[in-house]
């Protein structure tokens, strides 16, 4: 019994981690007012930015680097990158709602199996 709770609960965050996934946009038409997580590839560097790391102002997107060189320390850097020089564009992006549904499905799965097992469902098919 316990080896099946392990494995249910193993494939469910399994299933959990799947609901993440990366959208291909057009530079030029997305909104860089969202702030979600991206990734940039201009014609030499490809970047990885957070949500609250970035700007943009006159076609301009402006993204500030963090790096902890100490406690105390951190160096910041900011790099501009025009609109127009973003040769692809991915928005990191989750759905909530398919996450609740299959962790909900997983759950009410858990529970029939339980109940099915604990009032000897499977063996009146067997005693026949």
């Amino acid at each position: 019994m316990k080896k099946l709770i392990i494995t249910i609960t193993i494939i469910s965050f399994l299933n959990l981690i799947g609901c993440y996934y990366q959208e291909q946009m057009n530079p030029g038409t997305y909104n860089f007012d969202e702030e979600e997580d991206l990734q940039l590839t201009t014609k030499d560097t490809t970047y990885n930015i957070a949500g609250n790391d970035y700007y943009l102002e006159n076609d301009t997107l402006f993204v500030t680097f963090s790096k902890k060189l100490d406690r105390e320390t951190t160096l910041k850097t900011v790099v501009e990158i025009s609109v127009g020089n973003i040769e692809s564009l991915e928005v990191e992006r989750s759905d909530t709602g398919l996450s609740i549904l299959i962790g909900l499905g997983v759950v009410v799965g858990l529970f029939v199996l339980i109940a099915a097992i604990s009032t000897d469902f499977f063996t009146d098919f067997t005693s026949e």
